[in-house]
């Protein structure tokens, strides 16, 4: 784990050549803390990759650590992978998420987390900060980059 865990994520499209200070976002989402995309990969990598950090899902696993603008070829290629996440989240009830290995200060960061606690599987649990569900916001976001010949990437504050 690399960035502040007291960090805000957000998810924006931007223009292909856009980078950390030249940012003009063309759409963004509020997905959370650090801490909680965090969990949200770790949960994802423990149940989906057998543990092994990007094994399966290298776009999408290791892209926030790596703060990397993701361009329109890279977001079809997560497409994929994202398709397999989906699925196999659906599998998993959300007590099997995977968050106890974030080494964190701040011990609240869950009670603050969007989850939707009503959920019946990991793939409805993890919610965006406006209550979207996060898979699919990230599946909207490299597609409609994709389509448009856009970038994805990370921003943190």
């Amino acid at each position: 784990m690399c960035g502040d865990p007291l960090m805000n994520v957000s998810l924006i499209i931007c223009d292909i050549d856009c980078d950390e200070d030249n940012v003009d976002p063309y759409k963004s989402c509020e997905l959370g803390s650090y801490e909680y995309i965090n969990c949200y990969l770790s949960s994802i990598s423990s149940l989906l990759e057998d543990g092994k950090w990007g094994s399966k899902f290298p776009i999408l696993i290791e892209s926030l650590d790596a703060k990397a603008k993701l361009e329109p070829e890279t977001c079809e290629e997560l497409l994929g992978e994202l398709d397999i996440i989906q699925e196999e989240l659906k599998k998993y009830p959300h007590s099997k998420i995977k968050c106890d290995d974030i080494d964190t200060e701040n011990t609240n960061w869950m009670l603050e987390a969007p989850f939707d606690t009503s959920a019946d599987n990991l793939y409805d649990y993890f919610m965006t900060m406006d209550e979207t569900n996060l898979t699919k916001t990230f599946y909207e976001f490299a597609q409609e980059a994709s389509e448009e010949n856009m970038s994805v990437m990370y921003l943190f504050d």
